[in-house]
């Protein structure tokens, strides 16, 4: 007969076995769990006895390193919650009249509501992280506590803490949306203060008194002063060093976009002066845009002339009635200023809210459709190009002159592999021995972001989205031009490059910008040149003309993948669709065809892409 339970809460039993647990004060909800390896109550007991007694000394002797955690996590918990708070209050200003804020999938015409779907979706979210609390499960939230730990320089033992405490910022958070879409707590008109899960500072504003609206004594201003003295914010210009650092080191961006970003920093300085980030105002920014558009579309572009201040810059582009920068160079500027002002908000010296503010929403001139900004190459024009020298037969020591050879280098394969495959001019000029690979009798090049061998001189490989990732099989033409065998004999090695003469440039250690420069050299020399049409018009071309042929939704997801775009996919088809097949894709991109052009006195004995 077993004894009966215990009603000791501390102690349980669990298959016959008792155990003592006891709540760690100071964690949230952490608690610590034995096995007092007994089936027996009165010897369980005893046991437990004696761990509280040992419980009891340790916890007298952490006990002021509990406080310390409060003082620790609780301004950084209190800072989250007014954020996220801030987040909320700012979608709900900027939704439009009817519409849920967290219900993404409400359309009007369903059974719900746009409220009754709010609260669902608000409530589903919540019970989630209460459940989290309670099953002592924190993992969701480690990512986000580890980042906060670096920033505030906290240990590592505090990671556990910490994460358990968003959560619970969390569960607040959904309880406050939860009284805000019932109208039960005031949006714009405060009655009391917002939830809070530490002691945050306050802000105060020091412009008037309060009681009387009048400006503020002489005494209350040198108190101020001594305020903003203590609570000094680092300046702008401060954070330049360690933004771009991330920039390089996390980021991986190219050398060439900080380059223009540090422009955007130097000019918004000049104009708006250095302060720290919270103190700049959207007018700051707004004034900032208009000076921009005043500018010299050609500005301190000659390396070895010293450069100009902004308004000399303007004087001479309004004495010289000079072109200015245009509204998409200018919105460059801001989408700069924006990634800075980011890197302020991770360091805690600009609120989500005050960032917001400063970027978004700017006014600029309607952009130009896609099919408007650059134009396809028509069909005479196509026809025209692969009859000149490269395609026809060149002068050995001149690609524009006529001649006998047929020099199958980078002019010659790289407009064939566009026009072909529809791909960006870098993903082929920056091509190695070891990215043309076969897979059971098919064809492809592997285009794969790559990292950076510093010791070996190795420049990464970035591409423009994630998207871009891809097997891309070869076109069956590309194959009977012979482009396989040139692989082997160019690059036998897997570091070997496919156009070693094309030399990587910049910081970037890019390839095709040289290529950019020559081909529209290349063609005006031989009269087959339009503004507007070069290189990447390859690329809108293979895509308006694949597009026509294929006839159902899986050729236009095969299409979609094959040119490196996301076709508008699903947060679930991104997770967990690895790109289709890829003999159907093939397939997909053999329907690419120029009827126009005839190459087949460039086939190469014995290439047949049925091999």
């Amino acid at each position: 007969m077993h004894a009966a339970r215990p009603q000791l809460t501390h102690i349980t039993r669990k298959n016959d076995v008792y155990y003592w647990r006891r709540r760690l004060p100071g964690l949230p909800r952490g608690e610590v769990s034995l096995s007092l390896r007994t089936r027996r109550f009165r010897e369980a007991e005893h046991r437990a006895a004696l761990l509280d007694d040992v419980f009891g000394a340790a916890m007298a002797r952490v006990s002021v390193d509990g406080t310390k955690l409060t003082a620790a996590l609780g301004p950084i918990l209190a800072a989250e919650l007014r954020d996220t708070l801030e987040r909320d209050l700012r979608e709900r200003m900027e939704r439009a009249p009817g519409r849920p804020v967290y219900a993404h999938g409400w359309e009007r015409g369903d059974p719900e509501t746009a409220t009754e779907a709010d609260l669902r979706a608000i409530r589903d979210a919540r019970e989630s992280m209460a459940q989290r609390i309670a099953d002592n499960d924190p993992m969701d939230m480690e990512d986000e506590a580890a980042r906060l730990l670096r920033r505030h320089g906290l240990p590592e033992h505090l990671l556990r803490p910490l994460a358990l405490g968003l959560l619970e910022v969390a569960v607040k958070a959904w309880d406050t949306a939860e009284r805000r879409t019932l109208g039960l707590e005031p949006l714009v008109v405060a009655t009391g203060e917002a939830p809070s899960c530490g002691a945050a500072p306050p802000v105060e504003v020091q412009s008037t008194s309060p009681e009387s609206g009048m400006p503020p004594t002489p005494e209350a201003k040198a108190a101020a002063a001594s305020n903003a003295e203590t609570h000094a914010q680092p300046s702008a210009s401060s954070l330049v060093d360690p933004y771009f650092v991330r920039r390089e080191t996390i980021d991986r961006t190219r050398h060439q976009v900080m380059g223009q970003e540090r422009a955007t920093l130097r000019l918004f300085f000049e104009v708006c002066g250095d302060r720290p980030p919270a103190e700049y105002q959207r007018g700051d920014v707004t004034h900032f845009l208009g000076t921009l558009r005043r500018m010299p579309a050609l500005y301190n572009r000659s390396c070895k002339a010293p450069p100009k201040s902004v308004a000399a810059m303007i004087a001479e582009a309004e004495a010289s009635n000079a072109a200015r920068l245009t509204d998409k160079t200018v919105k460059r500027h801001l989408t700069a200023l924006s990634q800075f002002f980011r890197f302020a908000m991770d360091q805690g010296l600009l609120s989500v809210v005050g960032r917001d503010e400063l970027v978004k929403d700017h006014r600029f001139q309607a952009p130009k459709k896609a099919r408007d900004q650059r134009d396809a190459w028509t069909p005479a024009e196509l026809a025209a190009l692969f009859k000149t020298p490269v395609w026809s037969g060149r002068d050995i020591s001149r690609a524009t002159l006529s001649g006998p050879h047929i020099v199958r280098d980078a002019k010659f394969w790289l407009p064939l592999l566009a026009l072909f495959h529809g791909g960006r001019l870098e993903e082929f000029a920056d091509l190695y021995g070891r990215d043309l690979q076969c897979d059971a009798g098919t064809w492809l090049l592997k285009i794969v972001e790559t990292e950076a061998d510093e010791a070996a001189g190795k420049k990464g490989r970035s591409l423009k989205t994630g998207n871009a990732a891809r097997s891309l099989p070869l076109h069956p033409e590309v194959i009977r031009l012979g482009f396989v065998q040139y692989v082997h004999e160019k690059a036998p090695r897997p570091d070997d490059p496919l156009f070693p003469d094309l030399p990587p440039q910049g910081k970037d250690g890019r390839r095709g910008a040289r290529f950019t420069r020559d081909f529209i050299y290349y063609r005006q020399q031989v009269g087959v040149y339009r503004k507007g049409v070069g290189m990447h018009s390859f690329r809108h071309t293979a895509i308006t003309r694949l597009t026509d042929a294929i006839t159902d939704f899986q050729q236009k997801r095969h299409r979609d993948y094959l040119m490196g775009h996301g076709g508008g996919a699903t947060e679930g088809d991104v997770r967990y669709d690895k790109g289709p097949g890829l003999k159907a894709t093939a397939a997909t991109l053999a329907l690419l065809r120029y009827p126009e052009l005839d190459l087949s006195h460039l086939y190469w004995p014995d290439a047949d892409p049925a091999d």
